[in-house]
């Protein structure tokens, strides 16, 4: 069975691109891969990805118990604000999440409506690439 090492969806030069609060948003999940667990789940929704499909999770938690993995079909579902409000959703109730996390994600929600136009959508096709880029090992 092959390893993968979670790895950070975003990147400092995706910075610039997006407000400090959906930067560091983005910046509490890392990279998953569905499991069969997933496709049981009571509360999911989505049960006929392939065993191996790229999502995001928590890295605080690691979605266990199911909660705080997110299996977006496409890009454009990923970059749905509905994506950022069940991430922020899971980030503030996360008993593994820092305080100090919770707390300026708190602090900097209001602003979340003054993304520069057209960054946010590259800010997603970014992390969407870096969510489902492979290495030649696991090919």
């Amino acid at each position: 069975k092959l390893l993968r090492v979670p790895r950070p969806i975003v990147s400092l030069a995706d910075k610039p691109l997006v407000t400090d609060f959906l930067y560091l948003l983005m910046e509490q999940m890392q990279v998953c891969h569905f499991t069969e667990e997933d496709r049981s789940g009571g509360r999911s929704k989505v049960k006929d990805f392939p065993v191996g499909f790229p999502g995001i999770q928590c890295k605080h938690c690691c979605g266990k118990a199911g909660y705080g993995r997110y299996f977006p079909s496409s890009q454009d579902a990923l970059a749905l604000a509905n994506s950022d409000r069940n991430t922020y959703n899971h980030i503030m109730k996360c008993r593994k999440c820092p305080k100090n996390v919770q707390l300026q994600l708190k602090a900097l929600r209001p602003e979340s409506s003054k993304n520069k136009r057209g960054s946010r959508k590259l800010f997603f096709a970014r992390v969407w690439d870096r969510v489902h880029q492979e290495t030649a090992s696991e090919r």
